[in-house]
């Protein structure tokens, strides 16, 4: 059963955008959620380690946690894999801590919308998705 509001999955499914809802049970019980979208393309100059070289990289899995009370509770930063850097090597900025969610290790973007921002009731999973986009173009 899909934890996702009905108008996520159909715009989703209508713009051609792959994702796999995942739960956990977290040790106090509790269940984690999140949306996984394989290959999620974007623009912007970063770079993934592969053997022992910096790569350009234009897509990565991303993760974004749902919470509780979603969607009126605003979608809050979002995680990434591979390691994403910068040409220099540094990891961008917020970007620097690994997470392990649903048995896999993640890079952490601290990336906060205010509530204005979020504007209840006028943004969505896909909406955030160019949030994403733009901080990793940024980045």
């Amino acid at each position: 059963m899909s934890f996702l509001p009905e108008e996520d999955r159909e715009e989703l499914a209508a713009k051609g955008i792959p994702y796999t809802e995942k739960e956990e049970k977290l040790p106090d019980g509790t269940v984690r959620r999140g949306v996984l979208f394989p290959g999620f393309a974007f623009e912007g100059a970063l770079f993934e380690t592969k053997d022992n070289a910096l790569v350009a990289c234009a897509q990565c899995d991303l993760l974004i946690l749902i919470p509780s009370g979603y969607a009126k509770t605003k979608l809050d930063s979002f995680y990434t894999r591979p390691y994403l850097k910068r040409q220099n090597g540094a990891f961008p900025d917020r970007a620097n801590v690994t997470q392990k969610l649903f048995d896999t290790d993640w890079q952490f973007w601290s990336r906060h919308l205010s509530d204005d921002e979020w504007q209840k009731g006028d943004r969505d999973l896909v909406t955030y998705l160019y949030v994403v986009r733009d901080a990793l173009r940024q980045a």
